[in-house]
């Protein structure tokens, strides 16, 4: 089994709070994951219009604000601890409050955040899950080990991941457990995956040189390490970060960070065809 981190997804339609103060109490109201349905008054928020429509709008501690069609549509799932709080919009909005919080945590096996100094746990770089624990649980949020503190994040199984998958718009579904593949064995994996495409390179250089290649020749890729460079139809660069699954997430950055930029960069391609190009008169120059 898994576990996602639901969230909203910025792209798409959002909403926020008008009045500061009660964003700052928002985060302050759902701190325990406990039903605040009795004394709640509804707040007024704003949609900004990206004309993208959207079932999960904002977050805001360990609330999500949704639309009607996702409370409809959640509220058909059988055993689902959750309550909805009305919102005062030019939609029908709700914040959504997850009302389970698990000690679910193995802290034997987690990668722990702790403050310098002091040595308070605040959160966890990398989780491993109690199965047993997290087991028969659609929605939640995470006890740490240590303390009162309850994560804000909202985590949702499997069963609900493709529901919302099927069902929903304008979210985010980032996985951070697998009970059959752990956090160590999955850096272990990406960091071979790295290193097999710095093995694979027959011609490198330096990141401005990468640039005038791809931009030489569309279609091509640059590599270093977990990191690759494109040009799209659009003439664009992108810079794409290596998946697990072999595949690049690409994005078209603002701006590229000194440790992009201090790479050492190459090429994949075969040599026979790489010296037949550098025949016809190719130059990174």
């Amino acid at each position: 089994m898994k576990v996602w981190w639901l969230d909203y997804h910025p792209a798409f339609n959002s909403a926020s709070y008008e009045n500061y103060d009660d964003y700052a109490n928002m985060r302050k109201l759902f701190k325990e994951c406990k039903s605040v349905a009795s004394n709640w008054t509804a707040l007024r928020v704003s949609i900004e219009d990206r004309n993208k429509p959207s079932d999960f709008m904002y977050r805001t501690g360990g609330s999500l604000i949704v639309s009607a069609r996702a409370k409809d549509l959640i509220l058909q799932i059988p055993n689902i601890n959750v309550e909805f709080l009305p919102l005062i919009s030019d939609s029908e909005l709700y914040v959504l409050n997850v009302l389970t919080a698990l000690d679910c945590v193995d802290p034997d096996q987690s990668l722990e955040k702790r403050i310098d100094g002091s040595g308070r746990l605040i959160g966890y770089e990398q989780f491993a899950f109690r199965q047993e624990v997290v087991e028969g649980h659609d929605i939640f949020r995470v006890r740490l080990h240590e303390g009162d503190h309850i994560l804000d994040e909202i985590y949702v199984s499997d069963k609900l991941k493709k529901i919302i998958e099927e069902q929903f718009f304008g979210f985010q579904l980032i996985e951070v457990w697998d009970s059959s593949f752990s956090w160590k064995q999955k850096e272990e994996k990406y960091s071979s995956m790295c290193e097999d495409v710095d093995r694979s390179l027959v011609e490198t250089f330096d990141f401005n040189r990468a640039i005038k290649y791809i931009k030489s020749n569309k279609g091509k890729h640059a590599y270093s390490g977990n990191w690759s460079l494109k040009v799209d139809e659009k003439d664009e660069i992108l810079l794409g970060d290596l998946l697990l699954d072999g595949t690049y997430s690409w994005m078209n950055p603002i701006y590229y960070p000194p440790i992009i930029l201090g790479l050492v960069w190459g090429i994949k391609e075969n040599r026979k065809s790489l010296v037949s190009r550098l025949k016809d008169g190719f130059s990174f120059n």
